[in-house]
């Protein structure tokens, strides 16, 4: 967006999507992005990508249930239905991070195992520091973008088409690496 409209100011936030939804609707913020977003007349959803959470530990024998040290991620309401109908034993956890890249990163410095999107633990997983744990469940997602009905279209639509090309696979961007100009033409 900086390089397709500099002179628009960006400020990034990160919160709950309660607190997301509630700053949409009350003018706060344009444009938000989250996984289990409410349907409110003035806003507009829109499917940016869908996500694979997938079961990661430090041990690489690691089983395909939680154990101690199992850090569980409040994903949002769809994400704690499918995992407790995949886990329905599941007593509870001694750890929950409402923040992914927090539980993240008390598994790297301490040991355990938890639920992340594929595409965040994919270079930890190369590295040896994390090991995929086989038969596990894993869980899709959709991420949505979500702004209001009333908007200025054309700022919006320069923003949603970058927000899309930024959240396309990697194997499926165009040869170019850089997002669309206001034309939709590759820069």
């Amino acid at each position: 967006m900086r390089a397709a409209r500099p002179e628009i100011p960006v400020r990034a936030e990160n919160g709950l999507e309660p607190e997301l939804m509630q700053d949409l609707i009350e003018g706060r913020i344009d444009i938000g992005v989250m996984y289990t977003p409410q349907s409110r007349p003035a806003l507009k959803l829109e499917r940016l990508f869908e996500e694979k959470r997938v079961m990661v530990s430090t041990d690489p024998k690691g089983k395909p249930e939680p154990q101690p040290g199992y850090v569980y991620v409040d994903w949002g309401p769809e994400f704690y239905a499918k995992h407790s109908a995949c886990f329905p034993n599941f007593g509870g956890p001694p750890l929950t991070a409402n923040i992914g890249w927090l539980g993240l990163q008390h598994v790297l410095e301490n040991g355990g195992s938890g639920y992340f999107p594929k595409r965040i633990v994919q270079p930890h997983l190369k590295a040896k520091r994390l090991s995929l744990i086989e038969k596990a469940p894993e869980f899709s997602m959709p991420a949505y973008v979500v702004y209001p009905l009333d908007c200025d279209r054309d700022l919006f639509g320069i923003a949603l088409e970058i927000m899309h090309w930024v959240a396309k696979p990697k194997t499926t961007i165009r040869s170019s690496k850089t997002p669309p100009n206001r034309s939709g033409r590759a820069r």
